[in-house]
C-alpha cells in the first residue's frame, strides 16, 4: 500500500493496487484455513504505512524491488507446496502461484515498456522459420 501512495506513474500506481488486491485475496485464503482449524491469525503489517506521498525511491527502483518480492514470494509457495502434508493446503499454494505468475509477467512487461528491463530472449519461431521461402 505505501508503494502505491508515492509512485509517479499512474501505470505502476495501478500495478501496485492489483499486487495489494491479490495480497488481500491470498492472507483471506490462508487466514480463512486457519479459522476453520482454530487457528489464530497472525496479524499484517499493514499498521505500519505512513501517510506520506512524497516518494523515497524512483518509480524504476520501486518497481524493481516488487518484482523482487514477487519472486521471492512465488518460492517461498512452491516450497510450502512441496512441503504441506495436506492437499488443501498445497492446492492453495500452487493455485496461488499461478495468480502471482500472471502478476509477474505484466510487472516484467511494464519494466520492458519503460525501457528499465531488456525483453528476455525468446524461442525462435520454429514454424515460421520452415514456412520461409526460400
Amino acid at each position: 500500500m505505501g508503494f502505491s501512495q508515492v509512485v509517479r506513474s499512474n501505470q505502476i500506481r495501478e500495478y501496485l493496487k492489483t499486487g495489494k488486491d491479490i495480497s488481500s485475496k491470498h492472507v483471506k485464503i490462508f487466514s480463512d484455513t486457519l479459522i476453520s482449524n482454530d487457528i489464530p491469525t497472525p496479524m499484517t503489517w499493514d499498521t505500519d504505512v505512513m501517510d506520506s506521498t512524497e516518494p523515497p525511491f524512483s518509480d524504476k527502483l520501486i518497481l524493481f524491488h516488487v518484482s523482487l518480492l514477487v519472486v521471492a514470494g512465488t518460492a517461498n509457495y512452491a516450497i510450502s507446496a512441496a512441503a504441506s502434508p495436506r492437499k488443501d493446503i498445497a492446492t492453495n499454494y500452487v493455485r496461488l502461484a499461478a495468480e502471482i505468475a500472471i502478476y509477474a509477467e505484466r510487472g516484467a512487461k511494464l519494466m520492458i515498456e519503460n525501457g528499465w528491463l531488456e525483453e528476455p530472449p525468446q524461442a525462435p519461431d520454429r514454424q515460421a522459420l520452415v514456412n520461409q521461402p526460400k
